[in-house]
């Protein structure tokens, strides 16, 4: 009966957790991580080190924590306590400070979490510096595309029709687009935005995932960013947790949630059934060369052997650290010749539609 009421109890105040929307972002945990280390190490009870963190933190990780202190005040673990949060902490940071509290290492796995989150933000810097550029180039061509074919077309195509000249067929096509675009402008606008919103819409559909990520590993280059991302995390989550001292099915089940490819978390939960039944990674991982290259199976093997699993592991998501980064430069040289030169066809078809009109009349009055 009081285990039922106790397990009641929990589950409120699981329920009452008011969680900020958005959470913190990955360098504000990895500093607290590494401070709380710190701290433990300088023999600080937890209790004082969570308040001291408390004070030195700002915003939604602020209350949070203060939420985290409350928990462990009222006798629960560290990562009890963080589990509380699960869109803040995620399962490896919560296995990992359980397996430091539970063999008495958690200052060194707190350690471990921060240096992992800073590889994690390093790695999600990169994607998105790669992708920075083709994205702003986009939005500003399409933005400039909307504004002249709503603003500037409408004003100069009524000129053109009153000329009595042989247009250009480039001026002709520009005249009729720019006709329908009067006469169903709005129309045109509503499907368009209709169209983002619902394409936006089944992108994050469950359903979709499959799909989606099976075209992303099958487009050049980009392919290879996001085999090298889910290969960085699946090395280096994988050893850290254990390093952590989780056994490998426990850090195979929670590196499969931090992997970002549906069909890398397929991957993974099909090798860890393998272990389950007695088979080694590396053999385990033999069906899947596809997704991971022959050199990090044969790596793992050695690994395996020789004991040193961890740190193979760890130098492996290096290793791939260094690819993404040459993926990443490949991705923004190929891309950039290739959107110039479709502004730069834009911008040709609209001077030949605009500029030739205009010097046959010229030519004629000079003429």
């Amino acid at each position: 009966m009081k285990k039922q009421k106790k397990k009641q109890k929990m589950k409120k105040e699981f329920l009452d957790i008011d969680i900020p929307l958005g959470g913190p972002g990955i360098v504000q945990k990895a500093l607290f991580a590494k401070l709380l280390a710190v701290m433990l190490k300088s023999g600080i009870s937890l209790n004082d080190a969570l308040t001291i963190a408390i004070d030195t933190n700002r915003g939604k990780l602020k209350n949070v924590l203060r939420g985290v202190l409350k928990s462990v005040e009222s006798g629960n673990s560290l990562a009890d306590s963080f589990a509380r949060y699960p869109k803040v902490f995620s399962g490896a940071f919560i296995s990992s400070t359980f397996a430091g509290e539970t063999a008495g290492t958690l200052e060194e796995n707190l350690e471990n979490i921060a240096i992992q989150l800073e590889k994690e933000k390093e790695l999600v810097e990169k994607i998105r510096s790669a992708m920075l550029y083709p994205i702003i180039v986009l939005v500003a061509s399409f933005i400039l595309g909307i504004a002249m074919v709503f603003l500037v077309l409408p004003k100069i195509t009524p000129l053109f029709e009153g000329l009595r000249i042989d247009l250009p067929i480039t001026t002709r096509a520009l005249i009729a687009f720019a006709n329908v675009v009067q006469s169903y402008g709005m129309i045109l606008l509503s499907g368009l935005v209709a169209c983002i919103v619902g394409i936006i819409w089944l992108v994050r559909q469950k359903f979709m995932k499959p799909i989606i990520h099976w075209t992303i590993l099958r487009i050049p280059i980009v392919k290879e960013i996001s085999r090298n991302s889910n290969l960085v995390r699946f090395c280096s989550i994988f050893s850290m947790l254990l390093k952590s001292g989780l056994n490998v099915d426990e850090a195979l089940v929670i590196t499969k949630g931090t992997l970002g490819n549906y069909y890398y978390q397929q991957a993974v939960e099909n090798v860890s059934r393998r272990i389950q039944k007695g088979t080694k990674i590396s053999d385990s991982l033999r069906p899947f060369e596809n997704l991971f290259p022959i050199m990090i199976i044969e790596m793992i093997r050695v690994g395996e052997e020789s004991g040193s699993l961890e740190d193979t592991l760890a130098y492996l998501g290096n290793f791939y650290e260094i690819e993404i980064e040459n993926s990443t430069k490949a991705l923004s040289t190929a891309l950039e010749p290739i959107l110039l030169g479709f502004i730069g066809l834009v911008v040709a078809f609209l001077a030949l539609s605009i500029i030739t009109p205009i010097y046959y009349i010229t030519g004629n009055i000079a003429g």
